[in-house]
């Protein structure tokens, strides 16, 4: 969930591919094309076994009783504590909160023939009360140890994917080299393209923006996190003017994707 959010509010710099003088075509809303994403081949790893519950790549990587109790977790800028909860052999539930506030909530399904899991979350960490909800399938990798959990393993993210709107939409305005963003979850921030380290507000785990451009109709998005630079994205505007395409190297977890905004 976190990872896609993430992609989304990235992406609103997109907008700014091209010069100051053009500005104005790139004023406005755009949408991910969910159908278009080109998804890491890295797989992500868990384990369920003799009650506890292991992300291995998480960042940071934890271990947690899976008890359905809330447990400490450091070291994560959107949580402080998780829950892992054993619905039943297929199913589990995993929830967070920071500070007491509930922030991300997901329940995983293993199909019966073990191939893929889907699941289905909702994000609460938007500072406007806007919730990002949706649904993906990941598609097995590699199973678990015997006798642990069937969500036990490792997974492969797939295009199978449904959000609402809050997670694709982002609003764009460029004045000069000023680039301002808006999206519906509250995050926002305004900077200046080839200049400094810009603060972005509304994200605990983006703190600074900069941008710069490497091509008149090309533009490189760096992402910070307390001063270290957690994500690189390169958006590349087509020559029709209505689509952007959007290709992201996540620094934290070594996975790189891709995705098509398509302008409203």
């Amino acid at each position: 969930m976190n990872r896609l959010a993430c992609i989304a509010v990235a992406s609103v710099l997109l907008a700014a591919v091209a010069p100051a003088t053009a500005a104005s075509k790139f004023d406005g809303t755009w949408k991910f094309d969910i159908a278009s994403q080109q998804v890491s081949t890295k797989a992500s790893v868990y384990l369920l076994t003799g009650g506890s519950y292991t992300c291995s790549t998480c960042v940071p990587v934890y271990t947690v009783a899976a008890d359905g109790a809330f447990h400490p977790i450091a070291g994560n800028p959107y949580y402080d504590e998780v829950a892992v909860v054993v619905v039943d052999p297929r199913t589990i539930g995993w929830k967070s909160r920071k500070g007491g506030k509930p922030m991300v909530e997901f329940t995983r399904v293993v199909a019966a023939d073990d191939a893929t899991q889907t699941t289905t979350f909702t994000d609460m960490t938007a500072v406007n009360g806007v919730a990002v909800t949706g649904k993906s399938t990941d598609k097995r990798a590699a199973a678990g140890p015997v006798g642990s959990h069937a969500a036990s393993g490792s997974w492969l993210d797939t295009t199978a994917a449904e959000v609402n709107d809050a997670a694709v939409l982002v609003t764009l305005h460029l004045d000069g080299e000023a680039m301002t963003f808006k999206t519906p979850t509250g995050v926002s921030y305004t900077t200046t393209i080839d200049g400094p380290q810009s603060p972005v507000v509304g994200d605990a785990g983006w703190t600074t923006v900069a941008l710069k451009w490497t091509a008149p109709d090309t533009l490189v998005e760096t992402d910070y996190r307390d001063g270290k630079a957690t994500g690189v994205f390169t958006y590349a505007m087509a020559v029709d003017g209505r689509t952007i395409r959007a290709d992201q190297q996540d620094l934290l977890h070594g996975t790189t994707s891709a995705v098509t905004l398509i302008k409203q």
